[in-house]
């Protein structure tokens, strides 16, 4: 089964020609993209994408994800869907994008929530980390794996954080392709003080909005927990939590 295409991307990128950076056959964007991967080979990835479509999406490109083949502002955008934390350095993959596209073209990024993925239980990868792996160049660790975990506020801070010539036109809390993720959706112009404030905006109003849900499951868990002891007593409580 495929899913489906995300209606965020096309709005901005359709009619235009880029690359994608870790594409799937199962997991299309339905642009005109060319699909740049880190190699050709069956790699478990693959076999996966084999084992659920048939067949895998053909690599037309074989380079590193943040060391592309292509010529400063060649293309009119790259996309991605949950291949930014596969990168031991996603500071250096993030500065290769934006080498590469032209002015005036955009960055599009499908990157996981760490709190609807299995990666919910691991500490949000901070600022300082990034940088510091920047610094040192660091490398990618035997086998293809997460090296950060983000929710969304975080990836935008070091977006701000690179200070390159970029803005962030609009973002999904909620990704409309698996829906675990986060969607960003960047351009290569300048930013503006006002347009800051507008994306600090909407982050401000889904914080309020997450602390509701919290509130409002505390507040079911509490009752919840309330009725068992009038039922059960203390000890079917303690039980009903420590089953």
């Amino acid at each position: 089964m495929k899913f489906p295409e995300s209606q965020f991307a096309h709005k901005y990128l359709d009619g235009l020609r880029g690359l994608e950076v870790g594409g799937s056959i199962h997991n299309p964007f339905g642009l005109n993209t060319i699909n740049v991967d880190i190699t050709d080979a069956e790699t478990l990835f693959k076999k996966a994408e084999k084992l659920k479509m048939g067949e895998a999406l053909k690599v037309d490109v074989v380079a590193p994800g943040d060391e592309l083949p292509f010529p400063d502002e060649s293309q009119d955008f790259i996309v991605s869907a949950h291949v930014l934390e596969h990168f031991p350095d996603p500071i250096k993959a993030l500065k290769e994008w934006y080498r590469v596209v032209r002015r005036g073209g955009y960055i599009f990024m499908i990157v996981p929530h760490k709190n609807r993925t299995f990666d919910r239980n691991k500490p949000r990868t901070k600022l300082a980390q990034l940088l510091e792996r920047n610094k040192k160049k660091f490398k990618q660790e035997g086998v293809s794996k997460h090296y950060s975990f983000w929710i969304t506020e975080d990836l935008i801070e070091l977006i701000y954080a690179l200070k390159l010539d970029w803005r962030i036109v609009d973002f999904q809390d909620k990704d409309d392709k698996l829906g675990n993720g986060f969607a960003i959706l960047i351009k290569k112009e300048n930013d503006s003080q006002e347009n800051q404030e507008t994306i600090n905006s909407k982050l401000r109003e889904i914080k309020k909005i997450t602390v509701k849900k919290i509130m409002k499951r505390g507040l079911e868990l509490t009752k919840n927990s309330i009725c068992e002891l009038k039922r059960s007593g203390i000890k079917g409580l303690i039980k009903r939590i420590n089953p």
